[in-house]
């Protein structure tokens, strides 16, 4: 699965298949610009660190949406209701605790890859991927480390978008808010499924 959307005023969603054989992929993508791909995919030092920071942020985001999904689901109701329309607080809050299980549990152990070429195709911020001997991989294109750290498609919501995927085997349903936002008033069950809801919800969290 791939997330690409053209930089056109109105952001368009594309599915295809995943171009490496016998692996699940979660693709997210962004606004296209010029790549700096290798071959390998070796991360350097500053790059890592760019990816630790935005788990950290991710954790943040993860954490936020659980307490208020946990301690004012009445306040937090019409926010719950965009992205995941009649789906239960109890539920989301389940799975958000999931994500973040998954990125305590899994950070160590992931594999990185950075701005890989057979991978960093289009418009994409990241993917996740099944490797040989069941290992995952996460991988991290150009569009990623430009991204903000706040906002629409920052890095943390980035890395809940692919965590998602991992941790809760989130399809990509939908993309971008818009079709969030769709999703969860005509497919309730999908939305609760789909990886950029759980970005989404964490972005846009009322403070």
């Amino acid at each position: 699965m791939r997330k690409t959307f053209a930089a056109a005023a109105a952001a368009l969603a594309t599915l295809i298949l995943a171009p490496l054989p016998l692996a699940a992929q979660g693709v997210k993508g962004g606004q296209g610009q010029a790549p700096a791909l290798t071959a390998d995919g070796a991360c350097s030092a500053e790059q890592r660190t760019t990816i630790r920071r935005a788990f950290g942020d991710a954790r943040q985001m993860t954490n936020a949406s659980i307490a208020s999904l946990t301690l004012e689901p009445e306040a937090i109701r019409p926010h719950l209701a965009r992205f995941f329309g009649s789906n239960p607080a109890g539920a989301i809050a389940k799975n958000f605790r999931a994500i973040s299980q998954g990125l305590d549990e899994r950070e160590g152990r992931i594999a990185y890859e950075c701005n890989r070429a057979s991978a960093c195709r289009g418009a994409t911020f990241a993917y996740v991927r099944w490797g040989g001997n069941a290992r995952e991989v996460m991988g991290f294109c150009p569009t990623f480390f430009s991204a903000g750290r706040t906002g629409q498609d920052s890095q943390g919501g980035i890395v809940i978008h692919e965590m998602s995927h991992l941790a809760l085997g989130a399809r990509d349903h939908a993309y971008q808010p818009r079709g969030a936002e769709a999703l969860a008033k005509d497919d309730p069950a999908a939305a609760q499924m789909n990886a950029d809801s759980y970005e989404y919800f964490a972005e846009f969290l009322p403070r």
